[in-house]
């Protein structure tokens, strides 16, 4: 099974955190990517810094570096009607999330993927997704 990178899960991956990594490391490349939505979240980070700031500097590389190796799978006509079903779902039993982790989940079920996450609390709100953390 693939895997998408959640933000939490991105930010720990530019950050070098070692459990991640390690836990990384039992899968193939090709089978950890992430979405639209959390490169645009990790793009908000990086752009609430100071532009010269070594942080900033620092943060854009690792950004850089990682697009570089992971796919983004890309929103898909499935991945509109996951994000209805799973939103509505959510409302009706009085367990919203937010919107960019609903899309989150619903680009990566529709691409038949589960997500790496430190926010399982969230996550496992929704029905079928595979979730795991490290």
């Amino acid at each position: 099974m693939r895997y998408v990178l959640d933000t939490t899960a991105f930010s720990a991956v530019m950050r070098r955190d070692d459990d991640l990594l390690t836990m990384l490391k039992g899968y193939r490349p090709a089978d950890i990517v992430t979405v639209p939505s959390v490169v645009a979240e990790i793009q908000f980070g990086i752009k609430r810094l100071a532009s010269s700031s070594k942080k900033c500097i620092l943060l854009t590389s690792e950004r850089d570096r990682l697009l570089s190796v992971l796919d983004v799978l890309p929103w898909q006509h499935e991945s509109s009607e996951k994000y209805g079903i799973i939103k509505a779902d959510l409302e009706r039993r009085g367990k919203p999330i937010d919107d960019f982790d609903i899309a989150i989940a619903a680009i990566a079920m529709s691409h038949r993927c589960g997500v790496i996450t430190a926010n399982l609390k969230h996550f496992k709100r929704i029905k079928n997704l595979t979730t795991k953390s490290w």
